[in-house]
């Protein structure tokens, strides 16, 4: 066997260097029971979050406990409604993939009416959100969470 994955894989789903676990994320929209949320400022689509699992290093959907993955899944759930709120999107498309950062993350995809692949998976090509663009949608994000 040819080994295709980084030679650190191991080390980095142990936490080595851990880009969340360093806190580069910057400071959430929403902070819930077990998870951050935060804004994409390399989207997808407009409105693209991830929710990221807080408090430990944690590579692996099956290292949470069940009382994790019900609290877990539950700010996922308050942030897709937030999303729906703010965006008004079509669908929404859910990602847990970790296949770049180790860290549990899933990411939120709002899907509109316009999007390039109806009835499909959106591209993988983010790309950069203007800093006045993300600015305005973290300011009616933070407003949702203020109105309820």
């Amino acid at each position: 066997m040819t080994r295709t994955w980084p030679e650190d894989w191991d080390a980095r789903k142990q936490g080595a260097g851990c880009w969340f676990c360093g806190n580069q994320a910057g400071d959430p929209f929403h902070v819930g029971a077990a998870g951050n949320a935060h804004l994409e400022r390399h989207a997808v689509a407009r409105g693209h979050a991830i929710v990221v699992f807080r408090d430990r290093h944690v590579a692996d959907f099956t290292s949470l406990t069940t009382a994790e993955v019900a609290a877990y899944w539950g700010d996922i759930h308050t942030v897709a409604r937030m999303i729906e709120r703010v965006f008004a999107p079509c669908h929404m498309n859910y990602l847990l993939l970790g296949n770049t950062v180790p860290h549990l993350h899933v990411h939120l995809v709002p899907r509109y009416l316009d999007d390039p692949a109806p009835g499909k998976p959106l591209p993988w090509e983010p790309k950069p959100v203007a800093q006045a663009e993300f600015d305005r949608q973290i300011q009616q994000l933070l407003l949702d969470v203020a109105n309820k």
